[in-house]
């Protein structure tokens, strides 16, 4: 451990990233030696290739291309390895534009005694694109530097970042493209829509709350849960986070509000939100016991007990190998984190193929209305009358997606999502 953290303090002793105006010189410094460095300026993108399905090494590596397609060179730095920091001090050697990376990971990492942040000391811009609540991992949400911008994939994930998270520099949100790259297939299968996620059934989530909790805190948990189901089935939007902290107040539950416990506060929200989204996905796969299912995922024992014969459970696949489930000739049908398009649909999309989403995009697109057949919300009977129409016409499904796709491409397309982020790398100067 000495060796490294001697060889890490030497290489950022030799690589903080100077002031634009003496970018060339750096470049041009002699101490270059690897052939990464000679590139020149760069972006790198930082991964982490042992999340669940591994759905970072997918998204990176189109990401990369995509940045390259704008005339930015785009390297890929692995975050599992232990010496991805010095390889980092490594590449800003030849300069670096710009860093990216998923959920905050990497922007947590500390330098020598002082514990000074990683990006404050090498002062390389680094842009964490947030796909998740906050709640889930506070600490990869809470870097405040000069050097680092948040930016999020829903405005009620920056809100409550902006809220609980932060005080120097407000958090964003961003209109994320069509990220996936792959060439698509050139056929159809089978005559059954898809279902793709890995949950904990709710009644076991239940049981764990009842082991964990005290019994105010478990009754709070559970009296949450029963008012957010109730109102998913009345409304078609609900956003979970702004009920959970109005139940907190207006029903008293003090120890778990913010100034109380942190903590506590935090994990109420991450809990409930996790959830409702498996509660959702269940009562989806419910809804769909008359359809021909597939259903691919961990945690679906308790559920295909009672399943019909029409439903089949599978595995879940890593996402560089599951681009052949999206080419069911009744598409996906994708229950969303949270109100926009969950990475799932965007894959659809990106394919050609059909999919049905619980998204609510009714703030993105002032004529959503006309792609109603393409979203669907948890009221009674609505899931299964909108697979029934794609069942009746699953070539007019796929159309009506292939034209949502279109208009989602041409009006978050990714030169202006690469506009933005380098607009926001040169910011700092002005900070």
């Amino acid at each position: 451990m000495g060796i490294l953290k001697r060889a890490l303090h030497e290489a950022f002793a030799v690589s903080r990233r100077r002031p634009a105006a003496d970018q060339v010189g750096a470049r041009d410094a002699p101490r270059r030696k690897s052939g990464a460095a000679q590139q020149g300026m760069c972006v790198v993108i930082l991964n982490w290739r042992r999340g669940e399905n591994d759905p970072f090494s997918v998204f990176n590596s189109c990401l990369r291309e995509h940045l390259r397609a704008c005339g930015k060179n785009a390297e890929l730095l692995e975050t599992a390895s232990d010496d991805w920091p010095q390889r980092l001090a490594e590449l800003a050697h030849g300069g670096i534009e710009f860093v990216l990376t998923w959920q905050g990971l990497g922007s947590q990492v500390k330098v020598g005694d002082s514990g000074v942040s990683l990006w404050d000391h090498l002062r390389i811009p680094l842009i964490c694109l947030h796909g998740d609540h906050p709640s889930h991992m506070p600490l990869n949400h809470q870097l405040e530097s000069r050097y680092c911008y948040h930016l999020y994939s829903d405005a009620d994930f920056a809100r409550y970042s902006n809220r609980h998270l932060r005080w120097l520099r407000g958090a964003s949100v961003i209109d994320l493209p069509q990220l996936h790259r792959e060439l698509p297939l050139a056929r159809t299968s089978g005559n059954h829509f898809v279902v793709a996620k890995n949950i904990t059934h709710p009644v076991d989530t239940e049981r764990l709350w009842k082991e964990k909790f005290d019994e105010p805190t478990f009754n709070a948990y559970m009296a949450a849960a029963e008012v957010l189901k109730r109102q998913i089935a009345e409304v078609r939007y609900v956003e979970t986070h702004d009920v959970l902290d109005a139940l907190i107040i207006e029903r008293d539950f003090h120890w778990l509000r913010p100034e109380a416990n942190g903590p506590a506060h935090h994990q109420f929200h991450s809990q409930l939100d996790k959830y409702m989204r498996h509660y959702k996905s269940v009562a989806a796969v419910t809804a769909l016991r008359e359809f021909p299912l597939r259903v691919y995922g961990r945690g679906w024992e308790r559920t295909a007990q009672s399943a019909p014969p029409l439903h089949v459970f599978a595995p879940g696949l890593n996402m560089a190998d599951s681009q052949e489930l999206y080419y069911s000739r009744f598409g996906i049908v994708d229950i969303s984190a949270s109100k926009g398009l969950h990475d799932r649909t965007r894959r659809a999309m990106a394919n050609g193929v059909g999919f049905l989403s619980s998204a609510n995009l009714e703030d993105s697109f002032p004529d959503i209305a006309r792609y109603d057949r393409l979203f669907f919300a948890f009221g009674e009977h609505e899931l299964a009358e909108k697979c029934a129409d794609v069942a009746a016409d699953p070539d007019g499904q796929r159309e009506v997606a292939r034209q949502f796709a279109d208009l989602y491409h041409s009006t978050y397309h990714f030169k202006r999502f690469v506009k933005h982020l380098d607009l926001l790398a040169k910011s700092v100067a002005e900070f």
